[in-house]
């Protein structure tokens, strides 16, 4: 359905008439887009996503109770019953807590199985002295998980960047395509009246009949003129409406006296941007190589052997929240595995170092085409405002002897034939200016999309 409102109710500060004719900036169409399209809101809801997945990796140093119960009755003898429970605190440097409990009994019970009348409590800890020492896949995980986040704060920039690229590049041809058509009516008034008072004149006898049937052609031409101009202008619109949501779920339309701004010359700055590295596609880079090196760490601490050694305090389960514990019981226990080749460890970890290296060649390379490209549209971008100025000159000249050519008509020292000439070139001349004023906004747009800013206004 039409939105007849739909600008006042994005700007609620401007001061607008509903009579008047609502002229929207493409500074004001950008930021809608950003907050409205789906394509925005798509991966808003990916960063969301990735600051989930943090606190998910999170979740594996949560606090873990367990347990186990195992029991065998025979011919009215309890042979065994054996419980133990238990709390598991891992922490973020390695070790892990742990709090247990056992209670055991039964005429058949293993003799290591033994406990206390009342049960054995343990109070210990478990160490990794080898490989998971200084980092391990939980470690490694939350720091990845981190650089995920950024990355999605940076793909988010991207797509926001191609989204708002795209949308700006119909909005300008929105506002050449209004400028034409405004061109071509103008030209149609020129034949329109011209057409009128010749026909008077004819009656009259003051001009030859075969000057109505030539203005008559001009004017069908001019008609046919603004026809095409309308139909190339209500595309654009369409175009720009493609891209106008109501928070991703309502296609806007625009209300019929909403125009954009006009077409003005957009000079670029004196200096061109000498780095690049804030650039989101560079920064994407920069936080994969930090991943791909969280890889390598992981990958080397796999070179190494393990050797997990566990150490328990022990005291009568009733004593478990007192501190009557004697370093002389206790119970502890070591585990040692190492493969002999290493193989797969040293292969997986050529694979990360041979990642890395691919992904800095990819980072340099994107660096120098975007160089290179910010460079080829500021000389671009130079020479449409040459253009412009120039052209701007060449309409004004025209239009001087357009009007200059109507009034000799007027005054019977011209002909139709030179007036029309005059009127074409002009109408020419002044499309052409026109379309160098498109060039200049359209390198401006070109540059910030190449340096990567348009996800970031």
């Amino acid at each position: 359905m039409r939105i007849l409102l739909f600008l006042l109710s994005l700007y609620a500060f401007s001061t607008w008439s509903q009579d008047t004719i609502r002229e929207l900036t493409l500074e004001q169409y950008l930021d809608h887009v950003k907050e409205n399209h789906p394509v925005a809101l798509v991966v808003t809801n990916q960063v969301e996503m990735a600051e989930l997945f943090i606190n998910q990796s999170k979740g594996s140093f949560d606090p873990v109770l367990f347990g186990g119960m195992d029991q065998k009755y025979f011919n009215g003898t309890t042979y065994y019953s054996t419980l133990s429970t238990g709390l598991k605190i891992p922490t973020r440097a390695g070790i892990d807590i742990k709090a247990m409990g056992d209670w055991n009994r039964g005429s058949y019970l293993n003799p290591q199985n033994r406990v206390p009348e009342n049960g054995l409590s343990y109070l210990g800890v478990e160490v990794q002295l080898g490989r998971g020492m200084f980092t391990d896949e939980r470690r490694t995980q939350i720091k990845r998980a981190k650089v995920a986040l950024n990355q999605s704060y940076v793909e988010q920039q991207l797509t926001l960047n191609e989204l708002l690229y795209e949308a700006g590049q119909v909005f300008i041809y929105w506002q050449e395509e209004t400028a034409q058509y405004e061109l071509a009516l103008e030209g149609l008034k020129f034949a329109e009246i011209r057409f009128d008072q010749l026909m008077i004149n004819s009656a009259l006898g003051d001009r030859p009949y075969i000057d109505t049937v030539e203005a008559s052609a001009q004017l069908f031409l001019r008609k046919m003129e603004v026809e095409q101009r309308k139909l190339q202008l209500q595309n654009a619109v369409i175009s720009v409406e493609n891209y106008l949501w109501e928070k991703g779920r309502v296609l806007l339309q625009l209300d019929s006296t909403v125009t954009p701004e006009k077409l003005v010359v957009n000079e670029p700055n004196a200096l061109l941007p000498d780095s690049l590295g804030a650039h989101p596609a560079i920064r994407y880079y920069d936080w994969k190589l930090s991943d791909l090196n969280f890889e390598r760490k992981l990958k080397v601490e796999q070179l190494k052997p393990q050797l997990s050694v566990n150490y328990n305090l022990l005291t009568p389960a009733p004593d478990f929240i007192s501190t009557n514990y004697a370093w002389s019981n206790y119970k502890w226990g070591a585990t040692f595995y190492m493969p002999i080749l290493l193989r797969k460890e040293r292969n997986s970890l050529a694979i990360t170092k041979t990642k890395i290296e691919n992904t800095y060649l990819e980072q340099q390379l994107k660096q120098r085409d975007l160089r290179t490209k910010q460079l080829q549209i500021r000389n671009e971008w130079n020479t449409a405002v040459t253009q412009s100025r120039m052209a701007e000159t060449i309409a004004n000249r025209y239009r001087q002897l357009a009007d200059a050519e109507r009034s000799l008509f007027i005054n019977g020292e011209s002909s139709l034939f030179l007036v029309n000439a005059r009127e074409i070139s002009y109408l020419n001349a002044q499309g052409k200016w026109i379309e160098t004023l498109s060039k200049t906004n359209k390198s401006r747009l070109s540059e910030l999309y190449t340096a990567g800013k348009l996800g970031t206004l």
